[in-house]
């Protein structure tokens, strides 16, 4: 059975409750015992505020509403409280067909006839809601419906649009160009989107690339066969300073933006349901890029730094005050409030009204195999209280990317600060003092991903490392990564294991927890399936196996999904035991366990009888004292005892059956 989340639970429960008592609303109080029961959960006070916070989350009489209108109350603090609305309903749906639901498109099924009891639904964003679900599952189809309000939230603090119920089209038009070009929503807003009614049948133009702009005409649904046509003819107009037909706000656009359209190729395409063009993108396509971007590491982020040259006065005049090895590899002091207006501008976000606590800056860490960090205590308390010091105490940061020196500013294309992201989130969520503090920082000209991840293991020791971490940037393992991610295994490869990374939210939400196999446990496993004599040593010391390991051939798609599969198995099958000693001796044979199911296709309860066996003979019947039970399996020997085992399982089998 699919686990609900609290949201889910509480709406279940009222259900539950008014079917019961046949009453319109339920009280707060039988809410708090009937949620405590189904979760078979303590009925405190803990609990009660929790429920109370996400009724008033899912009702859109509450200030603190967010997301899906779930719950209506009687009135605001009455304690009574009912569903938002239990009517059976339905849209038209392709190929004869209707979507239909009881709960507003919580759930959806598709049928191919309609009882009297159901009525149309009109609200467009239900509709789209509805067949989103449908096309790509309710997971994902969530995760989309809370990007889109999102966006409309920017759309009404940025440009002070109110979200209308148009079935998320304009919100789709600013996720679908931030999509494709992994571009923050943001950026996409104040840049690339045309606002407003007259748009010539123009959506957005795209002038983030040297060469090329891009014009879009974006729908959800389906084009005309003339589309490319108008953009062509719009488009040329307003260049001609001519305003098109219906055409005030394109022609208002590429005026204020004339400099950044001039000198290049223009490319006409379309976002739409129905154009065969191979320059039209389908709105599953969008999606898809959407998990990607989100979920499997970019070799570039898209961004261009710009960094104005601090200056000094001397007897001469005002001279840039930078160091440089004429290589394009910078080092120079600069005031915090500079940087980090220069850091968010090239998200495209304003520094005067950034959020501070929720400005996603996770894509200049997108080679960072540290992860995003979180802000530091200290770091904290001298911002607030003696930020002149802040230099004498902080070691600065670390940028590299693609560096040109333009005289008076240093660009960084694909900037990653390699070391000092946890200074500059601080800085960036704190926000205080900034003028007064004063950060070292090194610019470092590197385009290899290798190198860059060498300077991030080389040049941080306040937070190590790991061999893993560096093994994460190797192609071969990215690549299986998103084979993996491809297929239609319901298993996640998570190559990151330091640091706290942004799609962390997204993953727990598309897969199960014991789904998303660790990197290390993945190559632990997969290395000791191709050569059984080194299981010892993977269990014993992965650090030196990763270190002598060379990792350059492409990994079998077949053995890694094998692997995958052992190391779930295992993994459901420890949370089953509740015997705290056996728990902690099957945890010792992780490794044996898990390879005897992936490379001898064994079953579980096979494996568990084979490791009670060698526990038994080599440490249980010994009793020797000195040892430990895990030492058994770090052995170079374990190999043997383990087909040993295997070899008498077999034999006993076979004479059973016999």
């Amino acid at each position: 059975m699919e686990k609900k989340n609290m949201k889910q639970v509480i709406h279940h429960c009222i259900l539950n409750i008014l079917d019961r008592t046949k009453q319109k609303y339920a009280k707060l109080n039988d809410i708090y015992k009937e949620v405590a029961a189904y979760l078979e959960v303590e009925n405190n006070s803990t609990l009660q505020s929790q429920i109370r916070g996400r009724l008033q989350e899912g009702c859109d009489q509450y200030s603190s509403f967010t997301g899906e209108h779930l719950f209506v109350t009687e009135k605001v603090r009455s304690g009574n409280w009912t569903v938002y609305s239990n009517q059976k309903k339905y849209i038209r749906y392709k190929n004869n067909t209707y979507l239909t639901s009881y709960d507003d498109w919580f759930n959806v099924e598709k049928v191919n006839s309609l009882t009297e009891e159901y009525i149309l639904e009109e609200n467009l964003d239900n509709v789209y809601k509805a067949k989103l679900i449908d096309q790509i599952g309710k997971e994902k189809a969530f995760i989309i419906i809370a990007e889109l309000d999102y966006i409309r939230v920017l759309l009404k603090k940025i440009k002070e649009i109110e979200p209308l119920q148009d079935g998320y089209g304009l919100a789709f038009e600013v996720f679908a160009i931030s999509v494709i070009y992994n571009i923050d929503y943001e950026e996409c807003i104040n840049q690339y989107i045309i606002h407003g009614s007259n748009d010539a049948k123009i959506d957005a133009i795209y002038y983030g690339e040297l060469n090329n702009i891009y014009v879009y005409q974006i729908k959800i649904g389906d084009i005309t066969d003339n589309v490319y046509q108008e953009m062509q003819k719009n488009y040329d107009s307003c260049i001609r300073n001519q305003v098109p037909k219906d055409g005030k706000d394109l022609y208002d656009f590429i005026k204020r933006n004339k400099s950044m359209l001039k000198n290049k190729n223009v490319v006409f395409r379309s976002i739409s349901n129905n154009s065969k063009r191979n320059t039209n993108y389908n709105p599953l396509e969008i999606y898809h890029m959407f998990f990607e971007n989100r979920l499997l590491p970019v070799n570039n982020n898209n961004l261009v730094l710009s960094i104005l040259k601090p200056t000094i006065m001397t007897e001469i005049g005002y001279q840039y005050n930078v160091s440089t090895d004429k290589n394009n590899n910078f080092s120079f002091y600069i005031n915090a409030i500079d940087l980090i207006k220069s850091l968010l501008e090239a998200l495209g976000i304003n520094y005067t009204n950034y959020d501070h606590e929720h400005t996603d800056i996770s894509r200049y860490f997108t080679d960072n195999v540290r992860g995003v960090l979180s802000v530091n205590k200290k770091m904290i308390h001298t911002i607030e209280t003696e930020p002149e010091n802040f230099v004498k105490y902080n070691n600065g940061i670390n940028i590299t990317g693609e560096v040109e020196d333009l005289g008076n500013q240093i660009i960084i294309k694909n900037p990653v600060i390699n070391n000092g992201q946890q200074t500059i989130t601080t800085l960036m969520r704190e926000g205080k003092n900034l003028n007064l503090i004063t950060i070292p920082v090194k610019i470092t000209n590197e385009s290899n991903i290798i190198i860059k991840g060498k300077i991030s293991q080389f040049s941080n020791e306040q937070v190590k490392v790991k061999s893993i971490d560096m093994l994460s940037l190797n192609s071969y393992v990215r690549n299986i990564q998103s084979e993996i991610f491809h297929s239609n295994e319901p298993y996640f490869l998570e190559i990151y294991s330091s640091g706290k990374k942004s799609y962390y939210t997204i993953l727990t939400k598309l897969y199960k927890k014991n789904n998303i196999i660790p990197l290390l446990d993945f190559v632990k496993l997969y290395f000791s399936y191709k050569n059984k004599k080194d299981l010892g040593g993977w269990k014993n010391n992965p650090n030196t196996q990763i270190e002598k390991t060379e990792i350059n051939d492409f990994f079998d798609k077949t053995v890694s999904i094998k692997v995958c599969k052992a190391i779930v198995q295992y993994e459901n099958y420890i949370e089953t035991v509740e015997n705290k000693k056996e728990k902690d001796d099957f945890k010792s044979a992780d490794l044996a366990f898990k390879y005897l199911l992936c490379k001898e296709n064994l079953e579980v309860s096979e494996a568990v009888a084979i490791i009670n066996k060698i526990n038994q003979k080599y440490f249980y019947d010994l009793k020797e004292e000195k040892s430990k039970l895990i030492d058994i399996y770090k052995s170079s020997t374990i190999i043997n005892k383990i087909e040993e085992e295997l070899k008498i399982y077999k034999n006993q089998n076979m004479s059973v059956n016999n």
